[in-house]
């Protein structure tokens, strides 16, 4: 019975060792994993993305089982989401296996869905069999910004013009993004109106916040309803149209005297006409050849069927005009014997068209006796002539776009061809992807394991005695 109970005692104490050194040796395995993070970028706009990269390694000698890894977005408060239209906050992988020195790795789209700088807000839990792993790290920082917007721009002008007297045409909007607002520009579309002068209308950089305020002075060339149409454009900000209409009266249907630039002018009758309606589709193609004309008959446009044309505001054209204006931008040009000037404009201002149309202007002969007719546009600060075709008494030319065209009297013509704008483009740079040094726990020292084997040993050592007394008495 004595025997019995020794053998008990001797078979639990090394049971007891055997746990022991379990516990100690289960953590140690569990240490040799680590974490890390990487992220494409540190910086977004709303509505745009990142990844977020997660590595487990295991640098132990055994394979690690069980390794599950989840993200969690609720310390950013709705800011982010792993989902692009609705919120989404967490996401886990199923159990996974990492093989001795080997790694698993998991990557995450999240979405910026308000704007604000996010700081250890982006937690990362992995757990090895529902147990966390000391070390899961908080992602650092990510900064979610509002792109370059201009907001709703506000017209300041008159909406009733009595007579041809300039009225003012003010167009403000503002930058309510994080980001600046570069090269921005604002054209008008004014059918119905001369642009007597324009200002600051271009500007290089618009920082967040800050004003852009363009303002044309305008005189109305014919009465009814009227549309004035502003878009503002940019490199990096989507383009916003305002539109004003305007209610015209007053203005006379005739005007005598001709154009007057400096030294004297012609003396033919220019009477201002109405608008030509122009049938076009949707997408600006003309349906049916239309030839506008101007009131005295002696300038005209004529644009073909199947000819994309659009106002200055990129939509499709629905009129011309051809009017006489009452001066020129300029005085006549360096080098043109000036006996004899009809200028005319054809708009609305800023019309373009995908293929070139032509324009006309009939001529007193006698006053152009000995010369030679040709039509000139004045742009970019400079008159420069167009290539022009004269039969009979009529001068024709072909143009891309509507503008003021002259015809004027010259000894010898040299060809100026109207110089092509270079466009820059600005590299994009992709963000330097922003990289979370490895988080290691430290490894515990080997001491308690040792002990403990020590321990077992000992108790192992002291029961193989006992029995082997006993059994020599």
């Amino acid at each position: 019975m004595v025997k019995e109970r020794r053998l008990t005692i001797g078979l639990v104490s090394m049971l007891i060792a055997l746990l022991f050194m379990s516990m100690l040796f289960t953590p140690v395995m569990a240490q040799s994993l680590s974490i890390t993070t990487s992220a494409s970028s540190s910086e977004i706009t709303t509505g745009s993305s990142f990844t977020l990269t997660v590595t487990v390694s295991n640098s132990g000698s055994t394979a690690q089982s069980g390794i599950t890894m989840e993200i969690d977005l609720t310390g950013a408060n709705g800011g982010l989401s792993l989902d692009a239209t609705t919120t989404k906050l967490k996401e886990q992988t199923s159990a996974q296996t990492i093989s001795a020195g080997g790694q698993i790795s998991k990557t995450w789209t999240i979405y910026g869905f308000s704007a604000g700088t996010y700081s250890n807000q982006i937690t990362i839990n992995v757990e090895q069999n529902s147990q966390a792993i000391s070390g899961s790290p908080k992602y650092e920082s990510v900064s979610v910004k509002d792109p370059a917007k201009f907001t709703t721009p506000a017209i300041i002008t008159t909406t009733s013009v009595t007579g041809t007297d300039p009225f003012s045409f003010k167009v403000t909007t503002q930058n309510s993004g994080d980001y600046a607002i570069l090269n921005a520009a604002a054209s008008i579309s004014a059918s119905g109106f001369t642009v007597v002068s324009s200002s600051g209308t271009s500007q290089a950089s618009i920082s967040p916040d800050a004003i852009f305020s363009p303002s044309w002075t305008l005189k109305a060339t014919s009465n009814g309803e009227k549309t004035v149409t502003v878009t503002f454009s940019s490199d990096n900000a989507a383009d916003v149209i305002a539109s004003e209409s305007i209610t015209v009266s007053g203005v006379p249907t005739s005007s005598n005297g001709g154009v007057s630039p400096g030294g004297g002018g012609p003396t033919d009758t220019s009477t201002a006409t109405g608008e030509t309606p122009v049938s076009t589709e949707p997408t600006g193609e003309v349906t049916s050849t239309v030839t506008a004309t101007s009131a005295d008959a002696k300038a005209s446009v004529t644009i073909a069927t199947g000819i994309i044309a659009k106002d200055a505001a990129g939509s499709p054209l629905t009129a011309v005009t051809v009017t006489s204006p009452s001066t020129l931008p300029a005085s006549a040009p360096s080098g043109v014997n000036y006996v004899a000037g009809y200028a005319y404009n054809f708009g609305p201002t800023g019309a373009t068209f995908s293929e070139p149309v032509t324009i006309s202007i009939t001529f007193d002969t006698a006053k152009f006796e000995g010369k030679t007719p040709v039509i000139h546009v004045y742009e970019a600060g400079a008159w420069n002539v167009l290539a022009t075709t004269v039969v009979g008494n009529k001068a024709t030319a072909t143009v891309t776009h509507f503008s003021t065209f002259v015809l004027f009297a010259a000894e010898k013509v040299e060809v100026t061809p109207t110089p092509t704008p270079i466009v820059t483009t600005t590299p994009t740079v992709m963000p330097t992807p922003t990289l979370t040094p490895p988080v290691t726990t430290p490894v515990k020292p080997l001491w308690g394991l040792i002990i403990g084997i020590i321990i077992a040993v000992v108790i192992v050592c002291a029961a193989a005695y006992y029995f082997y007394t006993k059994k020599k008495a």
